[in-house]
């Protein structure tokens, strides 16, 4: 069972691979419908409808050859796949159907191998006798005209063809060349060829088991019987086969060599009862079967196994053979052969060693063993190098004292081998400033890219250095020094702080807390302070308020925090003192009216929703009272700050009715680290009052505003930074 399925394989994959190069790999389990996307228009031909129109009907017939549930699902699906794959190909979606093609041929190549070959009946029958399973001929007649259709198909679709190899009309003339002549079969045979009908596929493998390179040129032949055409010969292809490289020469290979098509059955020479006869119906055209020789020339000698693979309706086979050179080729008259520009490595020329020396100096490195010519006098020549050119990208050639004068104790070898000498004659090796890893969260930089990065806030992970820059640079591994955050705020990116917070997201101070994985600055956020609204009002969006119906508090607009303003709920009408009324301020600006006993009563709000107040007419005003002070607030409350930066407090004053205050006498009580003098403010229009200063003492400053019987109190902190040791030769 496992050298059917094998032999079915190779067979299937041989066909698909002469019609039109392999897409994947044959799946052996359920293959999934391809996630398909719209192309360009084309029509379906003629020749496309009458093979779709046969496979469906061919798989209807599969469906009845096999009492299989589970084989005739699977046909069935099939057959919907290729429903499916006319409708693509019928709306123009070329690149879907042809998709769809592959997936259909997947799957019949993996039925294919689960049908026995011979019929129930005679699976005991040894397989020279074996009658042949009518389902399996007849999925393989599907097979083929799959193939067909995705032929068909890749001729209308542009595809990217790899170059085509370099070609050579013979191989150079060199004093030894080694000949190995190798038989190939490929392709399907359908009678009259000499073999079996059947699939054929051969790969040639070839192995350089040598340390040094070989080249080798090889050639396709077509072999024909005596009394037909002399057979295509294909131009040389030369290969470069590296110390222990392999490479394999298959039908694919040797496809691409001759050039070879698809023909008319008449062009093949296969005739209709041939056709019939290998239970295959006739198709529009078939790949022609293609036997001959794989020829090779070889600068040395090399290891070349052929690999044979035959399948029938019958049976498989299996072939390996070890092919010996069948020639020695000697150049009868020593002719200079000029090099080849690409004898040479990219940096290397070809030369005799004392041009080399000449030209290079005395530690010029070959790059190869093997030569790349010879000169008029038939000296061989060598592809030669700089030795500082040698090491690796990254390292420098350097005697052993010069390497650690220049790296100091970190000097790290990259090879054992040497790169040369210097004048004196000391053997140079390649050298490199040793790579230290950091530690996680910290980056290998210099001091000014660490300071560039971070700021002030850079800081030393560790002492060691972890390697040089492009100019010699020592770095060493920095990170943005650990700021914690002052309470009530936490350690976030922007996008996390809107994320958490929202709109209402706001900083606690200037500096980086930190950095995230990405290096993304890290900031101090919390949610923005509200301030307290009177009793009975509450702090709302005015979006908000306005949805509930909700009126200002107190009929003032009272900021609360960031767009959020105070509401109520609206209160009942109040009834006016005797000899008042309830009017807005608009009406009891008129002339004759004043508050009611020059207080300000709320009575009410008119339609439009503007707050009214009880007036009184006639009456003798009475001199307004004047506000007082009701709220008193610092900016920042808390804050942490380096030593010999500036730090600004901020005092904001408000009324009793939550109005900013101008004009307003603050006191500023400052002790702690930092302590001076008491200070006095006046607020401004906006009811805001600032002063700064620079810490010079590291500690904690306490900071107490006063105005009148009200009070608010602030911290600040301030730290050192951490200083970094000078920079130093090891």
């Amino acid at each position: 069972m496992v050298r059917k399925e094998i032999f079915i394989f190779l067979g299937l994959v041989l066909l698909l691979s002469l019609v039109s190069l392999p897409r994947d790999a044959v799946e052996a389990r359920m293959v999934p419908t391809p996630d398909l996307s719209a192309s360009s228009l084309a029509a379906l031909t003629t020749e496309e409808e009458a093979l779709i129109d046969d496979i469906i009907r061919e798989l209807d017939q599969a469906r009845k050859l096999t009492d299989d549930r589970d084989i005739r699902d699977q046909i069935g699906i099939i057959r919907d796949w290729v429903k499916k794959m006319r409708g693509f190909a019928e709306r123009g979606d070329t690149e879907a159907a042809l998709e769809i093609k592959y997936t259909i041929a997947k799957r019949l190549e993996w039925l294919i191998n689960q049908i026995p070959l011979s019929a129930p009946a005679t699976t005991g029958a040894a397989a020279a006798t074996a009658v042949q399973n009518p389902l399996y001929d007849e999925l393989v007649r599907i097979r083929v005209k799959i193939d067909k259709l995705i032929a068909i198909e890749e001729r209308e679709i542009p595809t990217e063809k790899p170059p085509p190899p370099p070609q050579l009309e013979r191989p150079p003339e060199m004093e030894r060349l080694l000949v190995y002549s190798a038989k190939f079969l490929c392709g399907p045979a359908l009678g009259g060829e000499g073999v079996r009908p059947g699939s054929y596929s051969t790969a040639i493998n070839i192995h350089n088991p040598h340390n040094y390179t070989v080249y080798l040129f090889k050639k396709a032949v077509v072999a024909q019987r005596e009394d037909q055409p002399r057979g295509r010969i294909s131009k040389f292809h030369r290969v470069k086969l590296g110390p222990n490289e392999a490479i394999e020469v298959d039908c694919i290979d040797i496809v691409r060599l001759l050039g070879v098509t698809t023909v008319t059955p008449q062009q093949a020479g296969v005739t209709t009862t041939q056709l019939q006869t290998a239970a295959v119906s006739p198709l529009a055209s078939v790949i022609k079967f293609l036997k001959g020789f794989v020829v090779i020339y070889a600068t040395a000698p090399l290891d070349v196994v052929g690999v044979y693979t035959g399948s029938t309706s019958v049976g498989f086979s299996l072939d390996i053979e070890h092919i010996p050179p069948s020639t020695v080729g000697v150049r009868p008259i020593p002719v200079p052969e000029k090099p080849e520009e690409e004898a040479c490595p990219v940096g290397c020329y070809c030369m005799t060693k004392e041009a080399a020396y000449a030209k290079l100096g005395d530690d010029a490195v070959l790059c190869q063993e093997e030569p790349c010519g010879y000169d008029e006098q038939q000296t061989p020549l060598y592809c030669w190098k700089p030795a500082e050119e040698v090491c690796p990208q990254g390292c420098v050639c350097l005697t052993k004292d010069a390497a650690y004068e220049r790296y100091g104790q970190y000097a790290t070898l990259c090879q054992e081998e040497p790169c040369g000498k210097d004048a004196s004659g000391i053997v140079k090796y390649c050298w490199k400033q040793a790579e230290v890893s950091c530690p996680q969260g910290c980056v290998c930089l210099t001091k000014d890219a660490a300071y560039e990065r971070y700021g002030q806030y850079a800081t030393l992970c560790q002492e060691e250095p972890c390697g040089k820059d492009a100019s010699g640079i020592v770095k060493y591994c920095w990170k943005q020094a650990e700021v914690s955050c002052p309470q009530g705020c936490v350690c976030l990116t922007k996008d996390a702080a809107y994320e958490r917070y929202g709109q209402y997201a706001t900083l606690c101070q200037e500096e980086p807390c930190g950095y995230d994985e990405r290096q993304t600055p890290l900031y101090c956020w919390k949610q923005a302070v509200e301030e307290a609204c009177p009793a009975g009002c509450q702090c709302l969006a005015a979006e908000e308020g306005k949805r509930r119906q909700l009126q200002l508090c107190q009929g003032q607009t009272m900021p609360c925090g960031t767009d959020r303003y105070c509401f109520q709920t609206p209160p009942v009408e109040a009834v006016c003192p005797s000899g008042c009324v309830c009017l807005t301020e608009a009406e009891g600006s008129q002339p004759g009216y004043f508050l009611c006993q020059n207080q300000r009563m709320w009575c009410g709000q008119s339609a439009t929703g503007a707050p009214k107040y009880c007036y009184q007419k006639g009456a003798v005003p009475i001199t307004p009272v004047k506000p007082q002070p009701g709220r008193i607030i610092i900016d920042p409350e808390k804050d942490r700050n380096p030593l010999g930066t500036q730090h600004t407090v901020t005092v904001i004053v408000y009324d009793t009715q939550g109005k900013p205050m101008a004009n307003v006498r603050v006191y500023i009580n400052h002790t702690g680290a930092n302590s001076f003098a008491p200070i006095q403010l006046t607020t401004d229009a906006s009811g805001k009052a600032s002063y700064s200063y620079t810490g010079k003492n590291a500690g904690t400053d306490k900071i107490v505003a006063t105005v009148d019987n009200l009070s608010a109190t602030a911290i600040k902190e301030w730290y050192q930074i951490t200083q970094v040791p000078p920079t130093h030769k090891k």
